[in-house]
């Protein structure tokens, strides 16, 4: 083999290890980005199932099956705060429902994740129940 030869392999050998190391660094930081928005988005979806179940274990509906505003608003008031987070909520007009905003509030993520769920006490079977003349 000739000291060209020689010369050009190494320099091929060079180039694509350099090559071959920068895709495992792009994927490896892929990765760790999915895990960490993965891991942000669960957050988003446990402060919503937490609400949820809050709610509906609360018997805060009046009797024609809406939200009594008060009582929601203090049950809402006792999940415990997370300094990722931050939660909103806003009556619908009619009483009837109740949109739930939480979002994430970490500057570090680069894209924004919010989510919004409508409440309603029907949904979550807080309404109470008609006595019917047949029991």
């Amino acid at each position: 083999m000739t000291i060209t030869e020689v010369v050009v392999s190494a320099l091929i050998l060079g180039i694509s290890s350099q090559v071959s190391l920068q895709g495992w660094s792009r994927t490896s930081q892929a990765a760790a980005t999915s895990l960490r928005t993965d891991q942000q988005v669960q957050l988003l979806e446990q402060r919503l199932l937490a609400s949820r179940r809050i709610l509906s274990s609360a018997p805060i509906a009046d009797q024609a099956c809406r939200w009594d505003r008060e009582e929601v608003v203090g049950v809402l008031a006792d999940l415990p705060e997370d300094a990722d987070l931050s939660s909103s909520w806003r009556f619908e007009a009619s009483g009837a429902g109740l949109w739930l905003d939480v979002e994430l509030t970490d500057p570090d993520a680069g894209i924004p994740f919010k989510r919004s769920q409508l409440f309603t006490p029907a949904g979550l079977g807080n309404c109470p129940r008609e006595v019917s003349d047949a029991e």
